[in-house]
């Protein structure tokens, strides 16, 4: 049985680091849920490391080196941990992001109770998303005070590290939870699982680009930008809207390719396989309706508002996903009704 006190603290944390995921985390059962709500927290925790921007280049690369060390030894030595998290200094209770890296311990500990076969897949992504970190980290020049990726490579390779990994990870382990997933169309998903994690995460940098854009980053490749006739320091004045809109309109013609993808990822799960399904589904419908509502949206160029689903849009989601889980043919029919606001 696992750690209750340590489960509990892990289940608590989710909604508060991410109320998306913790919808679609809470829809998996037993061991699948544990691993799954473990690996989330352990992404979260690199991502809290590359965002902490008031941390040293230098520390925040310690911080990540010594962060993979626990995930290759057999054993995890508490007193290391304690002294890895003491590296951060005055960690703020109220915080929910420093809070986590206070409970890490707790996470920790409910990892451990996992089989052997399930912590080597999450270790694998997390070592992997770390050290694609580290390169995300090391971009950054520290008497800049603006950061951004230069080309569609950038972007397709900060991609793969932040959710490629954990498509990776999450085909693998719904291959290794699931009773009636054939070996052919396991192949089949991971053939499409970087697609999948491409175009949630470009969905991500599409909605938030008026945010990044304000804390120093952006993730819209300044040569996407210079095609179109923006100057990427400028992506957000007002007399370069229209090509602005015009370089968010061509990337999420692209974005939407690759939801194509996610669906049909999502398709070759086993119809008794409600739940996997489920999971991705909420994902996918979130990322489609998200786009739909962003596509020549002048909005995203906004700092006043924010482009997103409603709460009562999220809730037609889940009602909708649910009726339909087991039938491909509403499901593609559904999707569609929001793909098709964006051209081909």
């Amino acid at each position: 049985m696992p750690d209750t006190q340590a489960l509990k603290f892990c289940v608590e944390i989710l909604p508060q680091v991410s109320r998306t995921f913790a919808i679609n985390i809470r829809v998996l059962k037993g061991e699948l849920y544990r691993a799954v709500l473990v690996a989330y927290l352990f992404c979260r925790i690199v991502d809290t490391v590359e965002d902490a921007e008031d941390i040293s280049i230098d520390l925040r690369n310690r911080l990540l080196d010594d962060y993979m060390t626990f995930f290759e030894t057999q054993a995890l030595d508490p007193r290391r941990l304690s002294e890895w998290i003491d590296l951060f200094g005055n960690l703020d209770p109220s915080d929910s992001q420093e809070r986590l890296i206070q409970g890490c311990p707790s996470v920790f500990a409910v990892f451990s109770e996992l089989p052997p076969s399930t912590r080597a897949i999450m270790s694998d992504c997390v070592l992997e998303m770390t050290a694609g970190m580290k390169k995300t980290v090391n971009r950054q020049q520290p008497q800049k005070s603006f950061h951004s990726l230069q080309t569609m490579t950038d972007l397709e390779e900060y991609c793969y590290y932040v959710a490629g990994t954990v498509g990776i990870m999450l085909t693998r382990l719904f291959a290794a939870y699931s009773e009636s997933l054939e070996p052919s169309a396991a192949q089949k998903m991971a053939d499409l699982q970087l697609s999948f994690a491409l175009g949630l995460q470009m969905t991500n940098i599409i909605k938030d680009c008026s945010e990044d854009y304000r804390r120093g980053w952006c993730y819209i490749p300044a040569d996407l930008a210079a095609k179109f006739g923006v100057p990427i320091t400028e992506f957000f004045i007002l007399q370069h809207r229209q090509q602005s809109l015009a370089t968010l309109d061509d990337l999420m013609i692209k974005t939407a390719k690759h939801l194509n993808d996610a669906l049909d990822y999502t398709l070759l799960l086993p119809r008794t396989e409600i739940r996997m399904r489920l999971f991705n589904l909420w994902s996918l419908f979130f990322a489609v309706k998200t786009l739909s509502k962003a596509w020549h949206n002048k909005d995203l160029l906004s700092r006043d508002v924010k482009v997103k689903i409603s709460r009562c849009d999220v809730y037609k989601t889940l009602t909708q996903t649910v009726l339909l889980v087991t039938s491909n043919t509403l499901l593609r029919r559904l999707y569609h009704r929001f793909r098709d606001k964006i051209p081909e």
